[in-house]
């Protein structure tokens, strides 16, 4: 549609299509910026600004401080951020190719996939991953270690497919 108005612009001006440059997607948007601004009646700002306040509020940086700066936040309660990942539901992907070393061809699907939660030992943990064949499980621990146990020793609490909701 707008190309087909911008094509009859040049036709009615005389101007061949050659002549006439492309808007790049960032001059694009800094057009939108500067009319989203106008009909919202919002107030612009700038990235010096935002740092300039959240370092004399002791902030780190951060999509959520940022945010937080910029509605003019100082001393408000927040609550806590999270992160939502969206997961396959179906990994069908049996075979990997990396480049430098053989393929690497699973010949089942394993029962357990990456973000599932296990009980082990009374406490809830998050696969990372599983190998040995599928004998073993790498369990996600927040201390550091990623402990890699028998899959015998798990017991699934919940899969961790479609959308995960992840504290910050």
């Amino acid at each position: 549609m707008i190309q087909q108005a911008d094509q009859q612009l040049q036709v009615e001006e005389g101007i061949k299509f050659s002549e006439l440059s492309r808007i790049t997607g960032t001059a694009c948007l800094n057009n939108i910026r500067w009319k989203l601004v106008e009909q919202l009646g919002a107030e612009h700002t700038y990235g010096y600004v935002t740092k300039y306040q959240r370092n004399k509020l002791g902030l780190e940086k951060s999509h959520v401080n940022d945010a937080f700066v910029i509605a003019g936040g100082t001393n408000q309660e927040r609550c806590r951020p999270y992160e939502v990942i969206q997961l396959r539901r179906n990994n069908r992907s049996l075979q990997k190719n990396k480049k430098g070393f053989k393929p690497s061809i699973r010949r089942q699907k394993y029962q357990l996939q990456p973000y599932d939660l296990v009980k082990y030992f009374n406490r809830i943990y998050r696969v990372k991953g599983v190998h040995c064949y599928g004998n073993r499980v790498v369990l996600e621990n927040p201390k550091g270690k990623n402990p890699s146990v028998a899959m015998k020793n798990v017991k699934l609490v919940n899969y961790g497919k479609g959308l995960l909701f992840h504290l910050c």
